[in-house]
């Protein structure tokens, strides 16, 4: 009787585990961007960014004067990425053992468990993709992408005239 019990019991459990990851990651794509500003937006001057590199239709920036404190951890720079003048995604880069440390805790308390990946932990929502690298003990990168802009970048960079579809022959 007890095993059927437990039995009876582990789908259940999997599928809470189940929900509230999902729920979670919902969080993800409810948050749409990073710090008040939503995947999308237009480059502004309101923002307050400063050029760190030009790549044409892809431009970084750097907000002047912004608090690197994030979270439980300090970051040692954010940066901002803009495709074709909209917010597209941001970088944050952690250096210094302690800080580094603490990024994949605080993303997983907000967005629950990520997939891990060789050294990175992924979370993938509808509409935003998150990733946390650490390269080391002691330097962790966050990149936070919208899906939907993370495509078009993609497909600008396929050469003209090609596609990406695969002819199976016999």
């Amino acid at each position: 009787m007890r095993f059927l019990y437990q039995l009876l019991l582990l789908p259940l459990l999997l599928l809470l585990t189940l929900a509230t990851h999902a729920q979670s990651v919902t969080r993800l794509d409810l948050a749409n961007g990073f710090r008040g500003l939503t995947f999308g937006s237009p480059l502004t001057e309101a923002l307050n960014l400063k050029l760190v590199q030009d790549k044409g239709d892809e431009k970084i920036y750097e907000r002047l004067g912004e608090q690197l404190h994030v979270g439980s951890f300090t970051a040692a720079r954010i940066h901002y990425k803009f495709f074709r003048g909209q917010f597209a995604a941001v970088t944050i880069i952690v250096k210094g053992a302690t800080d580094a440390q603490k990024v994949r805790p605080t993303f997983e308390s907000l967005y629950g468990p990520g997939h891990l990946e060789g050294f990175s932990c992924k979370w993938q929502g509808t509409l935003v993709a998150l990733s946390c690298a650490s390269l080391s003990d002691d330097q962790t990168i966050l990149a936070m992408s919208s899906l939907p802009l993370a495509a078009q970048m993609q497909q600008a960079k396929a050469p003209t005239g090609t596609t990406k579809l695969k002819i199976k022959q016999k």
